[in-house]
């Protein structure tokens, strides 16, 4: 019995070896790639948050507002137009907030705390009943070919009778008198404009978060597996402290070489083909300015997974260093 021990024992050390690695990558997936922190920096340098008014744009577009009770200027408006005057409306500052509220919702709804994306328009409704909201209106009417003769009469018409204006670009001399107008109109649109912008609903059936949720759940009872084989690897092998510090102190040592070589390594050689399958399969119910940034969530979540999987390697590998330098001394002065 004793003559199979050591192989045995060998046996489970390498399987050790074999499973801690790859569970702490997956470990460190499921607690960093699920977060919103993990990407906040990385898109702040980055055209993310850029591409927020196209996104609130496009599901302007979608139905998800009633135009119809909206200012006849901003009727018809296309998303080019849309995600101009958004852009007018909110500094850079603001998108940030609002894309990381965007941000914070996604993740939410990837973590089955919500079933919706959605994108609060508090900063926008402030923005369109200050000043800045109707000079972005002139901003848009500028963009537009000049009134004609009969859009001013029209125009001039409108101010006595129903409030609207032509979606054309006034002549200078009209400005004066349209911008009370504009600003009752941009009370109005505010009161018409939800709060909160849905960027994506539940799906009705066959949620595949569920799945999503499942191998999350295989992710963190991963270090199950490594930590069962040291387990029998221990009752097999263990006998005394020099046993104990033997036996646990090289494999660890050896683990913690491997993990930290691969935290080390890792992003550049794995970055391309992680980055490829991330951005061919990215779940496509997320939001559309979420996939259109794969690229850089790839390159964000790949700097947050290795260098903490380098920095525990290189600490596990200490720890198994200091075990089997310790387990060669006691060894050395029991022979003493």
């Amino acid at each position: 019995m004793n003559s199979i021990k050591k192989p045995l024992g060998i046996f489970f050390a390498v399987l050790f070896v074999l499973t801690a690695v790859p569970t702490l990558v997956f470990f460190n997936f499921d607690r960093r790639a699920f977060t919103p922190q993990t990407y906040q920096k990385a898109f702040a340098s980055s055209d993310f948050y850029k591409k927020l008014p196209a996104a609130m744009a496009e599901s302007i577009l979608a139905g998800t507002t009633d135009t119809s009770q909206m200012p006849v200027v901003m009727r018809g408006m296309s998303q080019q137009a849309w995600e101009g005057y958004f852009r007018a409306m909110l500094p850079q500052e603001t998108l940030k907030t609002m894309g990381d509220e965007t941000l914070n919702s996604v993740f939410a709804y990837l973590n089955h705390q919500t079933d919706t994306v959605q994108v609060s328009l508090a900063p926008l409704k402030t923005s369109m009943v200050s000043d800045a909201g109707v000079q972005a209106v002139f901003d848009l009417l500028g963009t537009q070919p000049a009134c004609t003769m009969e859009q001013i009469a029209q125009a001039t018409l409108n101010l006595l009778n129903s409030n609207e204006i032509q979606f054309c670009n006034p002549p200078a001399e009209l400005v004066p008198m349209l911008t009370p107008v504009i600003q009752g109109q941009m009370q109005a649109t505010a009161m018409v404009i939800p709060d909160q912008l849905t960027l994506l609903n539940a799906p009705p059936q066959s949620d595949p978060r569920d799945k999503l949720q499942i191998a999350r759940l295989a992710m963190r009872l991963s270090p199950i597996l490594p930590l069962g084989f040291l387990l029998l690897m221990t009752v097999v092998t263990v006998r005394s402290l020099k046993n104990w510090l033997d036996w646990w102190g090289i494999p660890l040592f050896i683990t913690g070489g491997l993990t930290a070589f691969l935290g080390l390594v890792g992003a550049s050689v794995f970055g391309t083909v992680f980055q490829e399958l991330l951005t061919n399969r990215m779940p496509t119910f997320l939001p559309s300015l979420l996939l259109d940034s794969a690229n850089a969530l790839a390159a964000a979540m790949l700097q947050a997974l290795f260098l903490p999987i380098l920095w525990q390697g290189l600490g596990i590998a200490f720890i198994g260093f200091g075990m089997a330098l310790t387990g060669y001394f006691v060894k050395e002065k029991l022979v003493a």
